[in-house]
């Protein structure tokens, strides 16, 4: 199917070989080819036939990736059918104190020599991996690491490590949006928004909430709010969300029995509870930084072994934390944890959690945020209770409220924090305190230095950064099609004076004169071409005298390659990095040719971004 779409494409443009020039027909084609006319309108996502094709490859990457999750759950599902799994999942503690140190150890060094065959760059993963790949890669997420976070995550979870299932679920989500663009060659503005679809995706189809999903897809890794993106990332994120709840027999879900605030009078107690919760944030993000710099030059196998041993140690004291599911979460919620039992979950799922994370393990921070959120509220709750009986809420409320705040405070997503809580739980009467609670842990966060997700501090230790100004969303989401200018002539750098007149008689805006190599070459206004040919000098040669495009008098411009699938970003940054004045769009077609498609100024750049 790759090379039927590039063999329809291979006919756009000029080659630089010889094809005419300047000549209708060639444009008339480049716009009436099916399969590019879908590409040049995706590169122009603002008008409605751009965003109403990338709707549609929304709803199609939205059934892809809740096909993946499927196959990601029905995976942790086998795995988890054998004889340990029913004392796994229970709340009690019958899981024997062995098997609570063996099976953590044992998963470790699984996924420690799983991965220290593997690559370096083979390992990423996770959030992390797709907000560095939209950030320096364009959106593209390699297939082989998907494959590796699958396996990894799925021995990670089944052996009672201290992550979650939604780092997975949303590179896969992402992964298998950014193929569908690869293997339609889209136009990387549309890849972006695609690979925000399937990580809205991957989500939804993993926990259930699909308007989460889709918040947490704008808020936390693309971290900007267009409806250019709205559209397409919440169709995706129902379509998953249809998928898994047609296929899937069991759903992720909080029992909530009672989450109403029963007194005013509780909210200095809440706004409290959520200054306690944002400083265990705090203690959480410092930490997980704090280890990946000591991790940094160890092997991987001795990485997952220190964190296999640490959730074991804390396993052994409260097995709650190595449940897969919301089986620890409703048990908090249910008010079953004492207090002093409930502030030892969090503190051991805390700092397993930390380590698991720092090593590198496959899998998220976002269910374990949950838990410790869940129960240091319930906690919370019950000191509550103790100091006015009479006016304090339900165990739950806390529990819930907990779990938005150290959700929003480690992510800084005050909105995905609460979309997410309100469509676990079903509660709207949480809303009016969860947004105190989760609002005063951010504060608190962000009053000790934590401005940004533990998924871009993690990124920036790697020595990476997001960039996020308003000049770089914008060009971002422009493709270098809706900004080149087609209105052009290519030659090679010896040309016949009849072929000169010819292309002056065509009149085109510039004229594309390359090298041999293809690396490089200049544009020239056709009007000093026009002017050379009238001197007396050209006048007299004879008509197939050659014409040395770069020795006659004009204004000429150095020019670089740029691929017709770049955003006006990489055009602006390759500017940036070399001495190109302007840039010519290209496609490789077959070995070393080339077609080109238009000519991209700095002016044009500029005049973009003004529109």
């Amino acid at each position: 199917m790759r090379m039927a779409l590039r063999g329809l494409f291979s006919h756009v443009g000029r080659r630089v070989s010889g094809a005419p020039a300047h000549s209708p027909e060639v444009v008339t084609a480049w716009l009436t080819n099916p399969i590019t006319r879908l590409r040049y309108r995706l590169s122009g996502l603002e008008t409605p036939p751009g965003l109403t094709l990338l709707c549609a490859l929304g709803v199609l990457c939205g059934l892809a990736c809740g096909g993946v999750i499927l196959l990601f759950h029905l995976a942790i599902d086998t795995l988890q059918a054998l004889d340990f799994a029913p004392a796994y999942h229970a709340n009690d503690g019958s899981l024997p104190a062995d098997m609570r140190i063996a099976l953590p150890l044992i998963g470790a060094l699984l996924l420690g020599v799983f991965y220290q065959m593997l690559a370096p760059r083979s390992r990423d993963g996770g959030i992390v991996h797709i907000i560095e790949r939209l950030a320096y890669h364009q959106g593209y997420l390699p297939f082989k690491q998907a494959v590796v976070q699958f396996v990894g995550a799925v021995i990670g979870l089944c052996t009672g490590q201290s992550v979650g299932r939604e780092g997975v679920a949303a590179h896969m989500g992402a992964a298998t949006s950014s193929g569908l663009s690869r293997l339609l060659e889209l136009p990387n503005n549309s890849a972006r928004t695609l690979v925000g679809c399937g990580t809205a995706a991957g989500i939804a189809a993993s926990f259930g909430t699909p308007l989460g999903g889709v918040i947490f897809a704008m808020e936390v890794v693309m971290m900007e709010y267009t409806i250019v993106g709205f559209a397409p990332i919440i169709l995706a994120a129902i379509s998953a969300t249809a998928v898994t709840h047609v296929w899937m027999a069991d759903h992720p879900q909080l029992f909530v029995i009672s989450a109403g605030l029963k007194s005013i009078t509780e909210l200095p107690w809440m706004a409290f509870c959520g200054l306690v919760v944002g400083i265990a944030a705090v203690v959480f993000t410092r930490m997980t930084t704090t280890l990946t710099h000591y991790f940094a030059n160890q092997p991987v196998l001795l990485r997952m072994l220190q964190a296999g041993a640490v959730t074991s140690l804390c396993a052994l004291a409260f097995p709650q934390i190595i449940q897969i599911g919301f089986d620890s979460l409703n048990g908090a919620l249910a008010g079953e944890f004492l207090l002093w039992t409930a502030l030892g979950i969090a503190a051991a799922k805390l700092l397993a959690t930390s380590f698991a994370a720092a090593s590198l393990m496959p899998g998220g921070v976002i269910m374990p945020s949950l838990l410790i959120g869940a129960s240091l509220g319930g906690a919370l709750g019950i000191a509550g209770a103790h100091l006015a009986p009479e006016q304090s809420s339900s165990v739950a409320l806390y529990a819930l409220l907990g779990m938005g705040a150290m959700m929003g405070a480690v992510l800084q997503a005050p909105l995905t924090a609460l979309i997410v809580i309100l469509e676990l739980s079903g509660r709207t009467e949480i809303v009016f305190p969860a947004m105190l609670m989760v609002v005063s842990a951010i504060l608190v966060a962000r009053e000790a230095g934590i401005t940004d997700s533990i998924f871009t501090l993690l990124l920036r230790d790697r020595g990476l950064d997001y960039r996020n100004d308003p000049v770089s969303q914008s060009l971002r989401r422009v493709s270098v099609v809706s900004a080149m200018n087609r209105d052009m002539a290519l030659t090679p750098l010896q040309i016949p004076r009849s072929r000169a007149e010819q292309i002056v008689t065509d009149n085109p805006r510039w004229i594309v004169s390359r090298r041999r190599d293809g690396r490089s070459g200049f544009l020239i206004p056709t009007a000093d071409l026009a002017r050379y040919l009238e001197s007396d000098d050209c006048q007299a040669r004879e008509p197939e005298a050659l014409i040395t495009m770069n020795r006659f008098p004009a204004n000429r411009l150095q020019a670089g390659p740029i691929h017709l699938r770049a955003t006006l970003q990489e055009a602006y940054d390759t500017l940036e990095r070399t001495e190109a004045e302007a840039l010519y769009v290209q496609r490789r077609v077959r070995g070393d040719q080339r077609t080109i498609y238009g000519v991209l100024t700095r002016e044009a750049i500029e005049q973009a971004y003004l529109r």
